[in-house]
């Protein structure tokens, strides 16, 4: 009891204001056997680190830390799957990463489990550098045995090996979760919301985790759409739903109240999700710029922005903000035979603003003018030579 009592204010007194103490630090507190002695009796080359070395870390960074050393270790002991994985041709920070992820592996057979799974995967035209994408995103489809129909099926349904591993990127569990119970019975129902195969790929790739839940999440999110004014035959349903999917309730309703803070009405606000639910993606602060922007220094009326939310789509820094600057100024210089439509020239083609207004910077040389919009627009410097 006293060494608990001794350890406890050890770590007390590495912070007087706040104490992290991870589980793993908990653990080792009452851990009254030597590194030594625990490996002798559990046989495993793992060993303890000294919670005290961490005392100054959160609970998050020590525990990452403890882990991280706890996988060095290992790696420079000799286990048949690590060197199996090595021939393979896997570094050693990929070995790392996937023993951190998966620990089991660690002491997997490698001719009853490691060999078979892999010579599975690379039968179905996977390439060694793809084959490492997807088993460090989900390790743990190298205990599953039913591994073929399983790729079959996600491959099938996404297109190509290349967007099967971007998704299981997103999600490590799309790859083990059960096809009848989970994933066939959302995708069912997106289908029977008319949404096209090509949409349900697109979704899977964005929002996987939404494929690995009950489709009571799904339903949910369709009837929330609905509710809004979105029906299921409207073109922009598919998008609509996909917004809903990916943020909180609190997040959604905020979208409203920032635009309700600028004047918007809520019949409004329900037209402009209808038309560009994507606007709801943006964080309060981007919209909040945008609004500024668009009613202080381009000088809209609330009406025009309202009637118009595709404006709100669009980039502040990258299309908005440069290409007022550069209309404006033509515009004081006189350099414009007529007036122009904000909306019109915002939503026009690079190449086409480019060949209809900002080659006249050029041509009557102002070059300081024409440098700064390509800086806002590419993000780099660009002077064009003077003739």
């Amino acid at each position: 009891m006293f060494l608990v009592q001794k350890r406890l204010f050890c770590l007390l007194s590495c912070n007087k204001s706040t104490v992290h103490v991870s589980y793993y630090q908990l653990c080792s507190l009452f851990s009254f056997s030597t590194a030594e002695e625990h490996s002798s009796n559990h046989g495993s080359n793992f060993t303890l680190v000294d919670p005290l070395e961490s005392c100054e870390l959160s609970s998050k960074e020590a525990a990452k830390r403890a882990k991280d050393r706890i996988c060095e270790k290992e790696l420079s002991c000799s286990s048949p799957s690590i060197e199996f994985f090595k021939q393979s041709g896997w570094s050693d920070p990929l070995v790392m990463k996937l023993l951190q992820r998966k620990p089991r592996l660690l002491r997997a057979n490698v001719e009853t489990i490691l060999k078979p799974r892999m010579r599975s995967l690379q039968d179905m035209g996977f390439s060694d550098t793809e084959i490492v994408q997807l088993v460090s995103s989900c390790p743990v489809l190298l205990y599953s045995r039913d591994i073929q129909p399983r790729i079959n099926f996600w491959r099938s349904l996404l297109g190509s090996n290349e967007r099967l591993i971007e998704a299981s990127r997103s999600n490590m569990f799309l790859l083990s979760s059960s096809l009848a119970r989970m994933i066939e019975p959302n995708i069912y129902l997106l289908r029977e919301c008319g949404i096209s195969e090509q949409c349900i790929s697109r979704m899977l790739v964005t929002l996987p985790r939404f494929f690995c839940r009950r489709n009571k999440c799904i339903n949910e999110s369709i009837k929330h759409v609905e509710e809004l004014g979105v029906s299921r035959d409207c073109k922009m349903f598919p998008q609509a739903l996909l917004t809903v999917m990916s943020l909180s309730r609190s997040r959604f309703d905020a979208t409203f109240a920032t635009l309700r803070s600028f004047g918007w009405s809520q019949p409004d606000s329900l037209a402009a999700f209808r038309r560009h639910p994507g606007i709801w993606n943006f964080s309060k602060k981007n919209l909040s710029d945008k609004m500024t922007f668009l009613m202080e220094e381009a000088g809209c009326e609330l009406t025009y922005v309202v009637c118009r939310p595709v404006l709100l789509t669009l980039s502040l820094e990258k299309r908005l903000r440069p290409r007022y600057e550069v209309m404006k100024f033509l515009n004081q210089n006189k350099l414009l035979d007529k007036g122009y439509n904000l909306l019109s020239v915002m939503l026009l083609s690079e190449e086409k603003f480019r060949n209809k207004f900002l080659f006249l910077l050029r041509k009557e040389k102002f070059i300081a003018q024409y440098d700064s919009y390509v800086v806002a627009v590419q993000g780099k410097h660009y002077v064009v030579a003077e003739n």
